[in-house]
């Protein structure tokens, strides 16, 4: 048997829960690729900050320095808050489909626990049919109910890990752009004072 026959076989033999778990995953781990495809970018492309303020360059630190240049006051304590509110939205912006990637992830095992729920009744079914000398009809049932759980747990433990990874890499960008505003803010300090 190949190997897309026995996977084909192993959706099959786990019931109707089993295509919810398949789409779920297929969009999970859809979403976990795009995030990873705009984080990396993020994490790795810096300028220095007088570039950035001399306009050369584009990117996360273009727009945040560009929003904080524009709607800067001049006192400090509006600047700061200001500074915390552009750091909001932007990383809000990052932060984006995180939250949907780890509801997905907790969603696969109570989809795969649905599916043990069927089994189990499918199971109890037989043996009211046809008692416990059935094995064939009770494998079934169990069967399906082992499966799904199985396939809950191989989505969710994954998604997981892969949604508190990119959840880090979010804070850790958070934390640039922290840095790099104190760091415009010092540019733009150091020239009015000469």
């Amino acid at each position: 048997m190949s190997y897309l026959t026995q996977i084909l076989h192993h959706l099959a033999e786990g019931g109707g829960v089993m295509l919810p778990i398949l789409l779920l995953s297929l969009v999970m781990w859809w979403l976990v690729f795009m995030k990873v495809r705009e984080f990396y970018p993020l994490l790795h492309k810096e300028r220095p900050v007088q570039d950035v303020l001399e306009k050369r360059g584009s990117g996360w630190q273009h727009s945040l320095a560009h929003d904080y240049l524009r709607s800067r006051s001049g006192s400090e304590e509006l600047d700061l808050e200001l500074s915390r509110v552009l750091v909001d939205r932007h990383a809000g912006r990052i932060s984006k489909g995180i939250p949907t990637i780890l509801v997905l992830a907790a969603v696969a095992p109570l989809l795969g626990l649905l599916g043990t729920v069927s089994g189990m009744i499918d199971t109890f079914d037989v043996i009211a049919e046809f008692g416990t000398g059935n094995a064939k009809g009770l494998a079934g049932g169990i069967s399906q109910a082992l499966i799904t759980t199985q396939s809950g747990l191989m989505v969710a433990v994954p998604g997981m890990v892969a949604g508190g990874i990119l959840f880090r890499m979010a804070l850790k960008l958070r934390r640039k752009m922290e840095i790099f505003l104190s760091r415009v803010e010092r540019a733009i300090s150091s020239e009015v004072a000469v």
